[in-house]
C-alpha cells in the first residue's frame, strides 16, 4: 500500500513546494507512483496530505491525478490552484455568518500562505476538503529532459492553522533547493518563465546540477573584437533606449 508523500504538511507558496520536491529527489520523501486504489483513497486522502508524483504516460506512471471525489472550477491563487469539495450546502443555521481567522498559519516563518488568500477571496465558508495543487518542470540527472512534477495537497480550513509548515518540519527546513531547477508549471505568460535574476532565500547553487536556464555566450572575433553582428545588435539597442 502507498503512503501519502508527507502525512501532514502545509505548503504555502512556490518555496515551500520546491522544497517537498527537492527532499523527495533526494529521497527523504516518498513519491506517488501509481494511481490510488480505493482503500488507499479513503485510508490517505485528508486534511494535512501532501502527494508529489510525476507525470508520465507510460505505465504504470501517471497521467492525471484522480481521487475519486467531486469538486469545485478550480482557482488561481498565485502560484496554486485550489479546488473546494463538493459537498451541498450546510445546513446548520447562520453557518454563512462564521469566520475563521488564521493569524498565527500567515506568521509562521513570516510567509503569506496561498490557501489562507484562497479563503479570504471566498464568499462563504467551506466545510469540505480544499485540493491544492502545483506543478514545476524539473531536470533530474544533468542533461536529462525535464519531467513535471506535481504535488497535490489536502486541507480543511479549521484544521489549516494546526498544520505544520516546512520551516517546523525536522527534515524539510534542512533542505537546500538548487536554484533554476524547479520552474513554475502553470505560468501565466511566457515571461514568467525567465530564470529568477535574484538569489532566494534558503536556496543555493547546486556544484553537480546544472541551472534550465542556459545563457548565450558573448560573441568575439579572432582578433578579440565584437563581430559585426554584435556591434549592429549594440547600435540598434542604442537607437531603440535613447528614443
Amino acid at each position: 500500500m502507498q503512503q501519502a508523500t508527507h502525512p501532514r504538511l502545509h505548503v504555502r507558496n512556490a518555496h515551500d513546494a520546491h522544497v517537498v520536491f527537492e527532499a523527495t529527489r533526494q529521497g527523504f520523501l516518498r513519491p506517488i507512483t501509481r494511481r490510488l486504489d480505493e482503500t488507499e483513497r479513503a485510508t490517505l486522502v485528508k486534511s494535512g496530505a501532501i502527494f508529489v508524483w510525476q507525470e508520465d504516460d507510460a505505465a504504470p506512471g501517471l497521467k492525471r491525478w484522480t481521487d475519486g471525489r467531486v469538486w469545485s472550477q478550480s482557482r488561481m491563487r498565485e502560484p496554486y490552484l485550489f479546488y473546494d469539495e463538493q459537498i451541498g450546502v450546510p445546513s446548520e443555521p447562520n453557518a454563512h455568518m462564521q469566520t475563521y481567522r488564521f493569524v498565527d498559519a500567515a506568521s509562521k516563518g513570516g510567509t503569506t500562505s496561498s490557501a489562507i488568500s484562497h479563503q479570504e477571496r471566498s464568499t462563504h465558508i467551506h466545510r469540505g476538503l480544499v485540493k491544492q495543487a502545483y506543478s514545476a518542470w524539473v531536470m533530474t540527472h544533468p542533461n536529462s529532459t525535464p519531467r513535471k512534477w506535481h504535488i497535490t495537497a489536502y486541507f480543511r480550513y479549521d484544521d489549516l492553522p494546526h498544520i505544520p509548515t516546512v520551516d517546523l518540519d525536522p527534515c524539510l527546513r534542512r533542505i537546500i533547493v538548487p536554484v533554476g531547477l524547479y520552474r513554475d508549471g502553470k505560468t501565466r505568460n511566457r515571461s514568467d518563465d525567465s530564470p529568477p535574476s535574484t538569489r532566494s532565500r534558503g536556496e543555493a547553487r547546486s556544484p553537480t546540477l546544472p541551472s534550465m536556464f542556459v545563457e548565450m555566450p558573448t560573441l568575439h572575433d579572432h582578433g578579440g573584437r565584437m563581430t559585426e553582428d554584435q556591434r549592429v545588435i549594440r547600435m540598434l539597442n542604442g537607437n531603440f533606449f535613447g528614443k
